[in-house]
């Protein structure tokens, strides 16, 4: 059955010396895997976060569907400079370990291909990772929340921004934390924060994500993403 679709472009290995595997999340049936024949010499679409429409074939309920073409669906620059493009990297990893293939939700969809636009337009990219990583727990419902807007204390465990400490819980305090509250509180992050501080902020909100994702390790793309913003 033939069918077209929108999708963000995740991931692509190597099936053939002409074809590619390639991972899409789509809007109509979330994370999809598709045979890409002859994508090798068709792949000038394929970058992370680029939003295409796909046209493909095959079973809906196949592991394996057959992509006969990919467009971009918007014209985009961020592919050309290399920290956007890192940026993009960092965050469909994060994505890949969040969703699986199967995993439908169009406003996961929206949200990366919202973002996607926020990358090629935002000025300040510095500010896109930490932004990345609250918005989308906000989308996945594991957005942190206060048990006092004050509170200068974040409980990872609980996902709670509280007024006090103890020694038994995962309790954070500082800068990094000062900065995720207003990222939070704001929807957008300031760029008065120095690198030391965003970087803190990021590692905390790796741990919260490893915390409460299944499965969710080490990014590889962490140190080269934190490498670039301060270069």
């Amino acid at each position: 059955m033939k069918s077209n679709d929108l999708g963000i472009f995740l991931h692509r290995s190597v099936y053939s010396d002409s074809s590619l595997i390639v991972w899409f999340f789509t809007r109509e049936n979330g994370v999809q895997k598709f045979l890409f024949r002859g994508g090798k010499k068709k792949a000038h679409s394929l970058f992370p976060l680029a939003v295409c429409e796909l046209s493909y074939y095959g079973h809906k309920n196949s592991d394996l569907l057959n992509i006969t073409a990919v467009e971009s669906a918007q014209s985009t620059t961020f592919q050309f400079n290399p920290i956007s493009s890192t940026i993009a990297f960092f965050c469909v990893e994060c994505v890949k370990k969040c969703m699986h293939q199967g995993d439908r939700d169009e406003n996961v969809f929206q949200f990366l291909a919202n973002f996607s636009n926020r990358l090629e337009n935002e000025k300040n990219k510095g500010v896109l990772p930490l932004q990345f990583l609250v918005d989308f727990s906000d989308v996945l419902g594991l957005k942190p929340q206060f048990e006092d807007e004050d509170g200068s204390f974040f409980n990872i465990h609980t996902g709670v921004f509280q007024s006090t400490t103890n020694s038994f819980e995962r309790i954070v305090s500082g800068p990094g934390t000062d900065l995720i509250r207003s990222s939070i509180m704001h929807s957008s992050t300031s760029d008065n924060y120095n690198k030391q501080t965003r970087d803190e902020a990021l590692n905390i909100m790796l741990e919260y994500y490893k915390v409460h994702i299944p499965r969710f390790d080490n990014l590889e793309t962490f140190d080269v993403v934190k490498e670039i913003l301060s270069a």
